[in-house]
């Protein structure tokens, strides 16, 4: 009998032993994982290289949406101290305007790309020297961005093939951001203002709002005959604003333009 409860109080001790193995073994993985993790498959960069990105492509956004879509517009109109560049323009009076951006939404995805590319590359190289300082091998491709406008959101897909050595080797090829917009629907609206200001030299900003009742579609007369119309997407308060200068009378013109 004394045998029996020995080894039962024996296998009782095992079995607390394995139990308290377990949980230390958990513990120690709990706290030494993401060592572990960078030991066993390299670092893992992808959220700072998207986090770099995706900065960039919000500063681009913010200034492009006010500017006509350019982030360095030649032929504009100052307004509230923003550059707006023309999207349909004629120097002359009485005259219908000529497209100016007939692509505007590939127009916009390529400043995109043209201002968030070298900030990428800078980050990937900033990366790319604190790795080698850690004793890691990093070799680094061509880089290329793609952006693209879809419907409530821009997405920005970085090409940036590379590979990561030390102990083992990690390889990495695209890393993709997504970020909330309403763009595509204010940039589609201003292309439709635009063709209609070249077609027939002015557009009814009441028209758009009944058949887009999300946004508010405001238009500001300048002096020299210009109009600055300002799109804003009213659940989300973004906007977009762009130039169009059409049918333009002279100053202090009184009457109907000279056939």
């Amino acid at each position: 009998m004394k045998r029996i409860i020995t080894k039962m109080n024996k296998k009782g001790q095992l079995t607390i032993f394995i139990i308290l193995a377990i949980v230390i073994v958990a513990i120690l993985l709990i706290l030494f994982y993401p060592r572990l993790k960078n030991i066993v498959s390299g670092p893992d960069i992808t959220e700072d290289i998207k986090k770099c990105t995706e900065d960039a492509a919000e500063e681009v956004l913010e200034k492009v949406k006010v500017q006509g879509g350019s982030l360095e517009p030649e032929n504009y109109v100052l307004y509230q101290d923003n550059k707006v560049d023309y999207v349909c323009y004629t120097n002359e009076y009485y005259k219908k305007c000529t497209m100016q951006k007939p692509l505007l939404k590939q127009d916009i995805e390529k400043e995109i790309n043209d201002y968030v590319k070298p900030r990428a590359e800078s980050c990937i190289e900033s990366l790319k020297q604190q790795l080698e300082r850690k004793g890691n091998s990093v070799s680094v491709k061509e880089i290329n961005i793609e952006t693209s406008i879809v419907p409530n959101s821009i997405i920005v897909t970085l090409n940036a093939p590379m590979s990561i050595t030390k102990s083992t080797t990690s390889t990495f090829n695209k890393f993709k951001v997504s970020i909330k917009s309403e763009l595509y629907d204010l940039v589609m609206i201003a292309s439709s203002i635009s063709n209609y200001e070249a077609r027939y030299g002015d557009a009814d900003t009441l028209t758009y709002m009944l058949y887009y009742p999300d946004i508010k579609v405001e238009k500001k007369e300048q002096s020299d005959g210009s109009r600055v119309y300002i799109l804003t997407n009213k659940p989300t308060g973004e906007k977009f604003m762009f130039a169009s200068r059409s049918i333009a009378w002279p100053p202090g013109y009184i009457g109907e333009p000279p056939k």
